[in-house]
């Protein structure tokens, strides 16, 4: 396990960021923290310059019976991805290089009601997972070619708000309900992972 200088971990301790972050060059098992385990789980994966990525698989054992199923990508190069997670969804996850992923992968996992806020202005071409703004507030949103979904997540790691979605180019603006949790922006099928082009920007 390898820290990167000068990384961005949430107001965590070094000590406590070594028990939560990942990285290495193959494929690789990785147990979820056990303080994590029965939470809602935010997933952060991203790789190195001009990486085609690289998946995550979850991994379970119900009854003793091994069983794994892909639960998203990391983002493309080293932009991040997010992948979320209900509680008890997985054990753990196995990382499985892309046939074009070169460099170092890395991985991070976090209390899904931790991270950090909406930026006013932010935009990107991976899903990615946010605390939600404030009740009432404004949100232009933007979604390239194959669209995609702004949508709010309980503790519970449950959906229950889809406040935009299709699943072509679309523009549209929003207002936060009153809902607690969080607010991913994800794929309008395949949920977890690149996408094409987006923006959310904060109508002052």
């Amino acid at each position: 396990m390898t820290l990167l200088a000068g990384a961005d971990w949430g107001g965590m301790s070094i000590e406590a960021a070594a028990e939560t972050y990942f990285s290495g060059y193959g494929e690789r098992v990785i147990e979820l923290p056990k303080g994590l385990r029965q939470r809602a789980v935010v997933i952060e994966a991203w790789g190195w310059v001009g990486s085609m990525g690289f998946e995550v698989i979850g991994i379970t054992e119900p009854a003793g019976r091994y069983t794994e199923r892909s639960l998203g990508s990391s983002g493309m190069g080293r932009e991040k991805g997010c992948i979320l997670l209900s509680p008890g969804e997985c054990e753990a996850v196995r990382i499985r290089r892309g046939w074009k992923m070169s460099g170092r992968w890395k991985v991070r996992f976090l209390d899904a009601m931790s991270v950090g806020e909406l930026p006013l202005d932010v935009r990107g071409r991976a899903s990615r997972v946010f605390k939600c703004p404030e009740p009432g507030t404004r949100l232009a949103v933007e979604f390239g070619d194959a669209g995609g979904r702004l949508a709010i997540y309980n503790e519970a790691g449950r959906c229950v708000r889809v406040l935009a979605g299709r699943s072509n180019r679309f523009k549209d603006l929003v207002v936060v309900p009153e809902v607690a949790g969080v607010m991913a922006v994800e794929g309008e099928s395949l949920k977890w992972g690149a996408l094409s082009p987006w923006s959310v920007k904060t109508q002052q």
